[in-house]
């Protein structure tokens, strides 16, 4: 993957609430994340039989304040779903106290890292895994996550802005496609506790579509492979109303998922206990689009006409998004679309949200005629003839 992955928001919040993406939060700078590089390593070593080997060099740079004292900050990558596999190997770097020059590593079979010295370790050359350059290292730079299923590095002493380089050897059953990944930034200040600030960021997430094997590779040339979640990410918002209308929600999900699309949907994947405000967060600032719903639910929600206590997380979804737009226009009048379903009407945006002075998308039909205006968009096709 060369393309940003996303980046990790740094700020103080007030100690005396929990964490709410509100616009009153003080931004201290951020963490960037970079492309991933990924390479399949062939063959498998014989003590890996039935995994797959993946060696993946990672970019990420910190934006930061430099009038800003940092005592550390560190930037990691979580394996979703993959606690019991320990798939982190090795990773580079993975202790720095002293600066260091570039250097030149290599893999062994059993897929650490060492310098090269002029040896390949049995990888034939030209392999991604013979020849491994790392960049000049400044300290003060700790690893942590191999064996397990996270690999971080944690930055001490003068933490100024700048880019950095990780390696790291993934190991995954044969046979995995994708992997989901959370991106996770913290960081540590001096301050004054009269403040009732305290360190806060928020996480990132993130699916990494997974190299397959040359004889994959070989098998599936000259046809149309594109993985389902290639096409782009959408988060659907909606209100939970009626039952007619929540199935005419899962239906358009359902519709979108079969064209190629990543969508991102409240009830599905309901296997495991979510933090919701957490999940939400991530899936909005994760997606290409974002589909906002038009019914008499969401247009009240956003004129404060629910009666207190009802609708809580809707309401926190809706000024998630206000806010987004507000403070990016350019950028989220063209992410967040809003979308009328059969029997509901385009009176039931959101004013935010410009029914009528923007684009809406009117889906007459759940199928793929019916949201034709819509999927165009989505998938980036032009006027139909």
């Amino acid at each position: 993957m060369d393309a940003v992955l996303g980046d990790i928001p740094l700020f103080l919040t007030p100690s005396t609430k929990s964490m709410e993406t509100s616009p009153s939060r003080v931004a201290i700078g951020l963490i960037e994340l970079g492309g991933w590089q990924i390479h399949r390593l062939e063959p498998v070593p014989g003590e890996q039989a039935g995994t797959a080997s993946y060696l993946v060099r990672t970019h990420y740079e910190f934006t930061l304040d430099p009038e800003v004292a940092f005592t550390w900050v560190e930037v990691g990558f979580t394996f979703v779903d993959r606690a019991d596999d320990a798939p982190v190997v090795d990773a580079l770097p993975r202790h720095v106290s002293t600066p260091a020059a570039p250097e030149i590593y290599t893999l062994t079979p059993q897929l650490h890292f060492v310098q090269r010295n002029g040896e390949s370790h049995g990888w034939p050359a030209g392999s991604p895994a013979a020849t491994i350059g790392m960049p000049a290292i400044t300290p003060h730079i700790d690893c942590f996550g191999i064996g397990k299923a996270f690999v971080k590095w944690r930055h001490t002493d003068r933490v100024l802005p700048g880019s950095h380089t990780g390696c790291f050897v993934l190991t995954l059953p044969d046979g995995c496609e994708e992997v989901r990944v959370t991106a996770e930034g913290r960081y540590r200040i001096a301050l004054d506790p009269d403040v009732r600030l305290y360190p806060a960021s928020l996480d990132d997430a993130f699916l990494v579509r997974l190299p397959t094997a040359p004889s994959e590779r070989s098998r599936t040339a000259g046809t149309d492979s594109r993985p389902r979640g290639n096409r782009g990410r959408v988060f659907i918002s909606y209100a939970h109303e009626t039952p007619d209308h929540k199935d005419a929600v899962r239906r358009l999900y359902e519709l979108l998922r079969d064209q190629g699309l990543d969508v991102r949907y409240d009830q599905a994947d309901q296997h495991e206990r979510r933090n919701w405000e957490t999940w939400t967060t991530r899936q909005i600032m994760r997606a290409d689009f974002v589909l906002l719903i038009a019914s008499p639910a969401y247009r009240q929600v956003a004129e404060d006409g629910l009666p207190p206590g009802q609708n809580l997380g809707l309401r926190s979804e809706y000024r998630r998004l206000a806010d987004l737009q507000h403070r990016a226009p350019d950028t989220w009048l063209k992410k967040i679309l809003p979308v009328v379903l059969p029997g509901r009407s385009a009176d039931e945006i959101p004013l935010t949200f410009a029914p009528w002075t923007a684009d809406h998308y009117v889906v007459e039909d759940v199928t793929h005629e019916g949201a034709g205006d819509l999927l165009r968009v989505l998938l980036h096709e032009g006027p139909s003839s």
